[in-house]
């Protein structure tokens, strides 16, 4: 993307002669980078988190905040999937339309934010699975 966006500047401003389809292709690789990150970022528990309350809580109280993080996964989980299912939806919805510049059928850029949030969503399955086990592994027995 970075080459293709230097070229384009070389092209356009020394060359004189715009490549008319460089700046929709970078915006295009630039959807699916950032879906595709944020993916990584999940799996990688890179994600910004507001920890401010469970860092005010003693160490006695702290076992309680657990199930108010795992809440919080699986809210994200029924965000995420809303998403990818609305995002599915539009993405059938513009088959027929392509690109103006690559001629590309539209469905390819809008495919970008179903898969991105579905392997979102698995990333926050797995955590939430992970988080689960070491909670009970974790709590005192009775």
């Amino acid at each position: 993307m970075v080459v293709l966006i230097f070229a384009q500047i070389i092209y356009r401003y020394v060359l004189i002669r715009p490549i008319p389809w460089a700046e929709e292709a970078a915006r295009f690789f630039f959807v699916w980078a950032t879906f595709l990150g944020a993916s990584v970022a999940v799996k990688n528990r890179a994600h910004i988190n507001v920890s401010f309350l469970v860092d005010k809580i003693s160490e006695n109280y702290k076992k309680y905040a657990k199930p108010l993080i795992l809440s919080s996964y699986i809210l994200c989980i029924i965000f995420l999937s809303t998403i990818a299912i609305y995002g599915l939806r539009i993405s059938f919805l513009v088959t027929k339309q392509t690109s103006p510049a690559l001629q590309l059928p539209m469905v390819y850029p809008y495919l970008a934010i179903p898969i991105g949030t579905f392997m979102m969503v698995l990333n926050f399955i797995a955590i939430l699975l992970e988080e689960i086990e070491n909670y009970k592994a974790t709590s005192p027995k009775k």
